[in-house]
């Protein structure tokens, strides 16, 4: 499909982004396609754990900053910010997402299992959100960059792409499938392994290179974990920018 998908799927590009006030994690959303950046920060401090977890916060930060300098209309959520709610009244005009938060395969309501995520809502444990939820809110509108940080977004049967209508397929050098690239991470991982990815890619990024090359760096960093695995479905060659651009014969 590639590039003949994009065209009859999108139809007319979307308004600036919504003004979104980030709460308490950062500056205001600039201009340009929106990105929604959330992160589960409750579940990973006391009472819920006993010491804290002090990676997420740094993950929000630094995933807001990443998306507003590829150009998106990019705002942080976390805490009670952060719910099921607020998540699917935005994503139908999201073009970048990126989450962190506790991940798995969970049994939906229907009997089946989707992969999704916990809201934040300032409790330990808190809503699902699942894939389906998504899907159904977005209805095949296309995305740019998605980034899935928790455990299970990137395994085998993750149902996660197909939400933000990308295919589950890895366009090489020479294919193009679409100003898009899904990022996850496969089993369970520890957020200082996920932290020291995440660092390499969006460095990687705004060093110039395409997504891809930004995954292949950051698959290079030291890990706490000898079994450290993400992956990856979208166009290798691209540069991770917001709108309907192209290829990227400029990245390095």
């Amino acid at each position: 499909m590639g590039a003949n998908r994009w065209q009859r799927f999108l139809g007319p590009p979307l308004a600036l982004a919504v003004l979104g006030v980030a709460v308490a994690v950062g500056p205001v959303a600039a201009t340009g396609e929106q990105a929604t950046i959330d992160v589960n920060v409750t579940a990973f401090k006391p009472p819920c754990l006993s010491f804290t977890d002090s990676y997420p916060q740094k993950m929000l930060d630094a995933a807001v900053a990443a998306y507003q300098r590829l150009q998106y209309g990019a705002s942080g959520y976390s805490g009670p910010a952060f719910t099921k709610v607020h998540t699917l009244a935005r994503t139908i005009d999201d073009w970048g997402y990126y989450v962190h938060s506790h991940g798995d395969l969970f049994r939906h309501p229907d009997g089946k299992r989707y992969t999704g995520f916990r809201e934040d809502a300032g409790q330990c444990s808190g809503q699902v959100v699942y894939s389906k939820d998504i899907n159904q809110k977005r209805n095949g509108r296309q995305s740019n960059l998605v980034f899935i940080s928790t455990c299970h977004s990137a395994d085998a049967n993750t149902t996660m792409p197909d939400a933000f209508a990308i295919e589950k397929v890895k366009a090489g050098q020479l294919d193009w499938n679409g100003p898009e690239f899904y990022v996850g991470y496969v089993g369970v991982q520890w957020d200082s392994d996920e932290w020291t990815f995440e660092q390499r890619f969006w460095d990687a990024l705004a060093a110039g290179k395409g997504v891809g090359a930004a995954f292949d760096y950051a698959r290079l960093g030291s890990f706490r974990s000898a079994t450290f695995q993400a992956d990856w479905w979208g166009s290798y060659v691209w540069s991770g920018r917001a709108g309907l651009g192209g290829v990227c014969p400029n990245c390095v």
